[in-house]
């Protein structure tokens, strides 16, 4: 009976003790850390933020050997951080726990000790895991926390959730709400609900909110228009400026809109690489690189310059463009050998094609 007593006094005294910690912010913007790519050269620097005291030091290097894949090592030192009471340490521990080990119970508690701490983005992680499990109230509940921090996103995925439950006049308001805090995707989403949205479809209505988005600088919103004119109107030329009108305000996927249009429906090669060159040469997009490969293997049979081009678009980043390539290898050139070798390095930058095709082989990806 005395063991069991002690036992629960020390618990008691591990709740006081955490809730007594002081949680702290940094002033040092987390995303100096995040990076596409990492040197040995980053986590030196981040080390020694935590020798000259800088907590969101213990945030980088976790974020740091998270990305590398090192788990265990990435724990610890937002576990370290905690143990300083950095919000952030908690925020991102719970993105690792979401995003990579598929802990869901360790990630919404970690989140919960941000986001009560004033972490918007931790608020927002939290509002579309219960989103996600169609618990509505407790969504809601979280995402109006990480709005009420700066964070439009959250009223973003507020709108989204109410067309979800058939809340239209709620979906538009908070949409028009998102677009008169000059924020333009409030109006493409409202666009998109009017174009796409079955029992209120009103593509005019739609159309209006893409312009008014589109006014506001959002190259997404041309696009769609551009989109709008090609599939409705059958009106190729208005498609073409709206979607060259998309590529001047900066959105990439406009000028590889065009090069499918000439691909696709037009069935002028020429002109569509002339578009997805374009598309690559402006944005050194992976994307337009793999469709000028397919273009070149596909309608024009011409597997040199496909090869030449995945390979560019392999080298981007691009998954698709290396199992396209594995293709060639496998059934023009039948060289499985080389094929299963462009298989392995689509799968590993995650392309399900070519991990069925190494099954298909009987190869592990892995």
């Amino acid at each position: 009976m005395q063991s069991i007593k002690k036992l629960i006094i020390l618990i008691t005294l591990s709740i006081i003790i955490l809730n007594a910690q002081e949680l702290k912010k940094s002033k040092y913007d987390i995303n100096k850390c995040i990076k596409i790519t990492y040197t040995k050269e980053d986590i030196k620097k981040y080390k020694k933020l935590i020798e000259e005291g800088e907590i969101q030091g213990y945030s980088c290097a976790g974020i740091y050997y998270m990305r590398k894949g090192n788990f265990d090592e990435a724990i610890n030192y937002f576990n370290k951080g905690k143990e300083k009471g950095s919000i952030e340490s908690y925020a991102q521990l719970g993105s690792l726990y979401s995003s990579f080990l598929h802990d869901y119970k360790k990630a919404v508690k970690n989140y919960k000790v941000a986001a009560n701490a004033g972490h918007g983005k931790a608020a927002h992680n939290l509002g579309v895991y219960y989103y996600k499990n169609f618990k509505y109230d407790e969504a809601y509940k979280w995402f109006m926390k990480s709005y009420k921090t700066g964070d439009l996103n959250s009223l973003l995925s507020i709108g989204l959730m109410y067309i979800d439950q058939k809340k239209y006049d709620e979906a538009i308001d908070t949409f028009k709400k998102v677009g008169e805090l000059d924020e333009p995707r409030g109006y493409y989403e409202l666009g998109t609900f009017y174009q796409l949205n079955k029992d209120m479809q009103d593509k005019e209505k739609g159309i209006k909110y893409y312009k008014k988005c589109y006014e506001m600088g959002y190259g997404l919103c041309a696009s769609a228009i551009g989109e709008y004119y090609e599939e409705d109107k059958k009106d190729y030329k208005k498609a073409e400026k709206w979607y060259l009108r998309g590529s001047n305000l900066n959105y990439r996927g406009s000028l590889q809109k065009l090069g499918l249009l000439y691909s696709d429906i037009l069935k002028d090669y020429d002109k569509a690489i002339y578009w997805y060159k374009k598309c690559y040469e402006k944005f050194n997009y992976s994307g337009c690189a793999a469709d000028i490969g397919y273009t070149y293997q596909i309608d024009l049979k011409d597997y040199k310059k496909a090869e030449k081009w995945y390979k560019i678009g392999y080298k981007l980043g691009s998954g698709k463009a290396a199992n396209n390539l594995g293709y060639i290898y496998n059934y023009t050139y039948k060289d499985e050998k080389k094929a299963i070798e462009w298989y392995k390095k689509a799968a590993k930058l995650g392309d399900n094609g070519a991990k069925r095709r190494l099954k298909k082989l009987g190869v592990s990806y892995e």
